[in-house]
């Protein structure tokens, strides 16, 4: 298995394991903090073919996913952000009333998707829509897979 460095070496480091409930042995293994999805992976390294339905997830591009989705309290809610955007693009109040959330954690959680370049604005103005970028549409089996380790709560 490989490694990835994902983190800079001033900073504090903290380690843990995703593991796998079925196996017992280590899914995946994360130094924290982890950085924004640009630090870490440069534009243009991915490169796809067909649809996301046809072709398997980047193995970097699903680490990153498990350090945002499974690595954190708050990942079930970003999880579930991205299910809903998937569909139809909506503004944050919009996102906050369907998945009955308060206004600002929809908000910070949003940041931090679109910070790691898995969801992006429409348009800049008050009450714009967000939408999945096209790595994230092309690798929503990762998504499903991600989802179905760690269960929703």
């Amino acid at each position: 298995m490989q490694s990835y460095l994902l983190n800079d070496p001033k900073e504090e480091q903290k380690e843990f394991f995703i593991t796998d409930t079925n196996s017992e042995q280590s899914v995946f293994a994360v130094t924290l903090p982890v950085f924004s999805f640009p630090n870490v992976i440069p534009r243009g390294l991915f490169s796809f073919s067909g649809t996301g339905a046809e072709s398997s997830p980047n193995p970097r591009f699903k680490m990153i996913l498990w350090a945002i989705i499974a690595g954190t309290r708050g990942g079930v809610n970003r999880a579930k952000i991205l299910n809903l955007v998937k569909e139809t693009p909506m503004n944050a109040n919009k996102i906050a009333t369907v998945l009955n959330l308060d206004h600002k954690t929809v908000i910070h959680h949003v940041k931090i998707l679109a910070k790691n370049e898995l969801i992006v604005k429409a348009e800049k103005d008050y009450g714009a829509e967000y939408q999945l970028t096209q790595i994230m549409k092309e690798n929503q089996s990762a998504l499903e897979e991600i989802m179905l380790k760690i269960g929703t709560k």
